[in-house]
């Protein structure tokens, strides 16, 4: 029986430490493949006029994932923006988590 808990508990240990690497910027958290969907439409982006910005450019595209929209709404999406782009840029050192803003590794 004592078998079956320690099984059971090595199991709900890997449950919860499998999840994915996470992204976080001031109160905004995101997945890092979201970042990386953002940083692919980022680099697509080619500004339609010089009175808009690359945030408001992003934030009118349909194909922003959904969990940025906050960012949209929010001052500092620009900036937001930026820092995310910065992360993306060095993907591989987030998800293996020397990056401060990097959560969530196994």
């Amino acid at each position: 029986m004592k078998a079956i808990a320690i099984v059971f508990i090595i199991f709900i240990l890997f449950v919860c430490n499998s999840g994915s690497v996470k992204v976080v910027d001031g109160d905004f958290t995101f997945s890092l493949e979201a970042v990386k969907k953002l940083k692919d439409l980022m680099d697509g982006v080619q500004l339609k006029s010089s009175r808009m910005s690359s945030s408001a450019v992003l934030c009118a595209n349909p194909a922003l994932p959904e969990e940025f929209r906050a960012v949209c709404q929010s001052t500092g999406a620009g900036m937001v923006f930026s820092r995310l782009e910065t992360v993306a840029d060095h993907a591989d050192i987030c998800e293996i988590c020397a990056m401060a803003a990097c959560t969530g590794c196994v």
